[in-house]
């Protein structure tokens, strides 16, 4: 083989493997909320699966699509958040649909008239739509003002971060608070820990923004300890059923 024909070779692999690798980030992230909109869905119970987890993602991702604008990073992480939000919005659909059968029956909550207290703890989907196009407008409107501003493109590109780092934090407060996984997907949760790793591994050999590399470390910290949590209440779950 001449040395032109390998070194086309070489850069040919090198692009697949780039592209593989964008592929497998922009879709391996939504594998594990798959796995948990099924098993809710076969269910027919939320379990202890929180829906903050959804309202984390959602606000995380609008911001970094906004982030998007100044900064300009890779586009499959563009193009992740714009399917997190999707995946995200309906895995909520589906658990306003089974609670709605018994907690929302009587005492319907809506956005426009609920207080803080019961923020994201409404009945009905619009409510949360409402509440995302709300947010996403100021988010837009504070933007343009200060499109010269390069202080406040970096504070969005924090908040993103800083907001998406405590994804696995209402999931472990939920699981301490009941002393429970019940409901809850390994699949989803093994998926947060691969992901998270996979996702620092991809921030820092793509020289993404700081913020993207601390807030993969705090993500897989707080993995770790859910996971610490699945072993200990399963492992009670077991002892009890033997007694």
């Amino acid at each position: 083989m001449e040395i032109g024909q390998y070194n086309d070779l070489m850069q040919y692999a090198s692009q697949l493997a780039d592209l593989a690798l964008n592929v497998g980030f922009v879709l391996g992230p939504l594998i594990g909320y798959v796995a948990q909109y099924q098993l809710i869905k076969q269910q027919k119970s939320v379990g202890s699966f929180s829906t903050d987890v959804c309202a984390i993602l959602l606000f995380a991702n609008l911001l970094r699509i906004v982030f998007w604008y100044e900064k300009r990073f890779e586009s499959a992480l563009l193009y992740q958040s714009v399917l997190m939000i999707m995946m995200q919005v309906e895995l909520l659909r589906l658990c306003l649909t089974i609670k709605n059968k018994s907690v929302y029956k009587n005492k319907p909550v809506s956005f426009f008239d609920s207080p803080l207290n019961k923020f994201w703890r409404w009945s009905q989907l619009n409510s949360y739509i409402t509440c995302l196009i709300a947010f996403l407008t100021f988010v837009l409107i504070a933007s343009y003002l200060n499109l010269g501003n390069p202080q406040y493109w970096e504070i969005i590109g924090f908040l993103s971060c800083a907001i998406e780092a405590t994804l696995g934090l209402p999931q472990a407060i939920k699981n301490h608070t009941s002393k429970s996984v019940k409901g809850l997907s390994y699949t989803m949760i093994g998926s947060w820990f691969l992901g998270d790793a996979f996702k620092t591994f991809y921030f820092i050999v793509k020289s993404q923004p700081a913020q993207f590399v601390m807030c993969g470390v705090i993500q897989l910290s707080v993995d770790i300890w859910i996971m610490l949590q699945i072993a200990v209440f399963s492992s009670k779950k077991s002892e009890l059923a033997e007694l």
